[in-house]
């Protein structure tokens, strides 16, 4: 039986189907272990790419649109969910706002706030409304999904960014510790870089090439990770704080050096 079979998902963020990122990749390995899965994006189309990738492979899953950063839909998705299904197993808050901003000086109030409602405020929206079911059934499996920025800086972030994301840290810690007594883990993957279908197409080679160097996961990679995270088997692993791929973990490089590495590598293969 596959290890998810007759639990419920919600996973954030995860429009796109095959042009999507880690919210894609999620979706999908969870709907293969079994999970009915509810595909939220801010945009209605790009979460229905997703369940339909998801019911042409064999799965169950429908959307849930809705803006993560507004309370109130965050509680309207989430019932949504347990009034279609009657129970949430497994929540991934996993969408998030990336973009180049100005330095902290130059930063305006609305940008560095519009990071934090989405990044952070986000998670803990839908957390809080989802946990109530989760204590009811005396299980839960939240998953944040973060950055690598949270333990260094960002080169496409921010100030808003990495801020957000370091601030995601201390939720996932904090949720674990309140809730481990009615079995509910919570966790948080802080990937380096995903291989999405967009991403692919805007950096070509390199990012292939990034991959191949470990430094850089692909969706569906992603979507394993957090496919064990939210089974019975995963009921000891609480607080974890688990970096993607791990090398990254390592100091063996800064960003500027592995993507030395990964024009290296193209040349080496000719790319």
């Amino acid at each position: 039986m596959a290890r998810l079979a007759g639990m419920v998902a919600l996973v954030t963020g995860a429009g796109g189907g095959e042009m999507g990122g880690g919210g894609a990749g999620i979706a999908r390995a969870l709907a293969a272990e079994g999970a009915v899965v509810a595909v939220n994006d801010l945009h209605k189309e790009y979460a229905q790419a997703t369940v339909e990738q998801i019911i042409s492979s064999g799965g169950e899953a429908f959307s849930v649109p809705g803006d993560v950063s507004d309370p109130r839909q965050a509680t309207t998705m989430v019932q949504t969910v347990i009034e279609r299904c009657g129970r949430l197993d497994i929540l991934v808050n996993n969408a998030a706002r990336l973009g180049r901003t100005p330095a902290v000086e130059r930063m305006s109030d609305d940008e560095w706030l519009s990071y934090l409602a989405v990044n952070l405020s986000g998670p803990f929206y839908m957390s809080r409304a989802a946990l109530p079911q989760m204590m009811r059934q005396e299980y839960g499996r939240i998953i944040n999904i973060g950055s690598l920025a949270a333990l260094r800086s960002s080169l496409n972030g921010g100030a808003g960014y990495t801020t957000s994301k370091r601030g995601l840290l201390g939720l996932t810690r904090q949720m674990a510790a309140e809730f481990y007594s009615y079995n509910i883990t919570v966790n948080a993957l802080l990937p380096a870089g995903i291989l999405g279908g967009r991403m692919r197409a805007e950096m070509g080679p390199q990012a292939d090439a990034l991959v191949r160097a470990r430094r850089w996961a692909l969706p569906d990679e992603l979507g394993k990770i957090c496919a064990y995270l939210a089974s019975p088997e995963a009921h000891l692993i609480t607080a974890a704080v688990i970096v993607v791929p791990g090398v990254n973990a390592t100091g063996l490089g800064d960003f500027a050096q592995y993507r030395a590495m990964a024009k290296q590598i193209g040349k080496d293969i000719g790319e």
